[in-house]
């Protein structure tokens, strides 16, 4: 198991390793497993602002995992972990529970328009290689998940999604890793450049020496790089969600996890007779953009990040499923889902709109939403490697992910040549943000 210390001293902290991680969470921990996994003996050092592993925004997660991607590079990198979160005997060891349940993930239409789009979604992932995402039409999903109510027109269904226990999972990397060192409560790290060269960190205890670094640190991965002044491709958006300890009789505990239509509300049953909710809630930047203006998304993070909690929004979630599915005195309209609740929030992390665009006819850049994280070398600057901008994915991509950044590290072939497309310079890729219109600019799935 990884060696860990806690504000280490000057004494304690390793002067030198092969990989600096700067990072504890699900991406930072799966890239020291699968180096280790690729090149046991590697020396590793990862570091950790918090004084625990995983203790950003994986807390905000919902924890879900599923297949249903439109872009093949993403449907890869999301089947690859699926298959370790199911056998994780396989590569952690016999007693290993990750609490991972396959229970599905129903996409909801109401209209026929909206069942339409799902029906041309789903063919589109039998194209690209997921036979098994399913189209349900009126008759099937009433049949099957009747008890979400009568406005239910049709779904779009992965059976192989599910959700997962992610502090297990970083806990299972670090219970994997043999040569790794862990350095915990370690606030500012700051890297060292020698020209056009990365060649460690410098932190309180002192500097650390590596000819690999690799930023895997959340909201804070623009910061540590501009610190050696490299700038990241960066943006990051508060998101919030919420857990109930009470869930309506008729969702039962087997249920899959549940997104509405626009703005796509989403559920999935948690802690036994509790649910977990989210959605891509409008949070108020007024006064955090340049001369006051609002923001559409932050370059820098701002914490406490709880400051970003907005009490209506668990109110308006639940009004939002109970008005979608016809809910008017029970069921998601029911007032008990609001007592005693835990509300949560944390960034997500994007490409900007510099490094993830389309480009028109007359040369005219257009930015959109990327789903994509960059798992690549830096282009310019040797010696610094990124898993950055998982945009909220990072939990259910991270050991693919992890496996992606080891062969960049490592100089060695990637393991599927799709996952070109979270390289650096990809700067578009088709149905990227999930959908399937043309530019995919502002399209949820």
């Amino acid at each position: 198991m990884a060696r860990s210390l806690l504000s280490p001293t000057t004494a304690e902290q390793p002067k030198t390793a092969d990989v600096i991680i700067v990072g504890g969470g699900p991406a930072g921990t799966a890239a020291a497993w699968a180096l280790e996994r690729a090149q046991p003996g590697i020396q590793i050092v990862l570091i950790e602002r918090a004084a625990q592993p995983g203790s950003g925004a994986s807390n905000a997660s919902l924890e879900n995992f599923r297949t249903a991607w439109a872009a093949p590079c993403l449907a890869r990198l999301m089947t690859r972990s699926i298959d370790l979160f199911m056998h994780p005997g396989e590569f952690f060891g016999e007693d290993t529970d990750l609490g991972a349940k396959q229970r599905g993930y129903l996409w909801c239409a109401f209209t026929e328009a909206q069942a339409a789009k799902l029906h041309a979604e789903v063919e589109h992932l039998h194209a690209i290689g997921l036979p098994h995402i399913q189209y349900l039409d009126t008759s099937e999903v009433q049949a099957r998940f009747g008890w979400l109510g009568p406005k239910l027109l049709a779904g779009k269904y992965d059976p192989r999604a599910g959700w997962l226990d992610s502090y297990a999972l970083i806990q299972a990397f670090l219970r994997a890793c043999q040569t790794t060192t862990v350095l915990l409560g370690v606030p500012d790290v700051r890297l060292v450049r020698e020209g056009d060269r990365i060649t460690g960190v410098e932190t309180v205890a002192g500097r650390i020496t590596a000819p690999a670094t690799l930023i895997a640190a959340g909201a804070d991965s623009r910061g540590v790089a501009a610190t050696a002044g490299v700038h990241l491709p960066l943006v990051m958006r508060p998101r919030q969600s919420f857990t109930t300890s009470w869930r309506h009789p008729e969702f039962p505990a087997d249920g899959p996890a549940i997104i509405g239509s626009a703005p796509f509300p989403h559920v999935r049953p948690e802690a036994q007779d509790g649910a977990i909710f989210g959605f891509e809630y409008a949070w108020n930047a007024k006064g955090m953009g340049e001369n006051g203006r609002a923001a559409e998304a932050l370059e820098a993070p701002i914490y406490p990040v709880d400051r970003w909690k907005d009490p209506r929004m668990p109110s308006v979630a639940l009004m939002l499923l109970a008005k979608q599915f016809g809910h008017e005195r029970g069921g998601f309209a029911s007032p008990n889902y609001l007592r005693g609740l835990d509300h949560r929030a944390g960034y997500y992390v994007y490409r900007d709109a510099a490094n993830a665009y389309t480009t028109s006819a007359d040369g005219q850049q257009r930015g959109y939403d990327s789903q994509r994280a960059i798992l690549d070398a830096h282009p310019e600057v040797h010696g610094l490697f990124l898993s950055v901008a998982h945009v909220g994915h990072g939990i259910m991509s991270a050991p693919a992910a992890g496996e992606i950044v080891a062969s960049r590290i490592l100089g060695r072939p990637l393991p599927d040549s799709a996952f070109a497309d979270f390289a650096w310079g990809a700067h578009y890729v088709e149905h990227d943000s999930g959908g399937l219109t043309p530019d995919n600019a502002g399209v949820e799935s």
